[in-house]
């Protein structure tokens, strides 16, 4: 057992109860994209809409990069276009369309076992150094 407390806030927590009450993908969207950039800042780069006299400058896309896995979301027209791709050694070896749900699922799961990874390193340095 670990020390170390899983990731605050819990990302599956969050987006399902966001998804009940998300009427607009658009505005869910941003609110996801800005609870993954809270969560995991080091990990997420995204695009935003320009213009020069805009007030509001939006999330248009969103990539995540966590290990050699690559989770791209695109908010287009009211729907969110989604991609996870797998590379090893920068070479892309699977890659593949999915829907928003699935993509959510696949990244939650994937940012677990990265903290996972990260709470068994941290234990184990901890119990080297004391």
């Amino acid at each position: 057992m670990s020390d170390a407390s899983p990731p605050d806030p819990d990302l599956d927590t969050i987006t399902a109860s966001l998804h009940l009450d998300a009427a607009d993908i658009a505005v869910f969207f941003q609110v996801f994209c800005s609870k993954l950039l809270d969560a995991v800042p080091g990990a997420v780069q995204v695009q935003r809409e320009g213009g020069l006299f805009k007030k509001e400058h939006p999330i248009k896309k969103i990539t995540v990069r966590v290990g050699e896995d690559v989770f791209e979301a695109e908010l287009s027209r009211g729907a969110v276009a989604c991609r996870h791709a797998h590379a090893v050694r920068g070479i892309v070896l699977r890659s593949e369309d999915l829907g928003f749900e699935a993509w959510r699922r696949a990244l939650v799961k994937v940012l677990g076992g990265q903290a996972q990874v990260s709470a068994e390193a941290l234990a184990g340095l901890r119990s080297e150094v004391t």
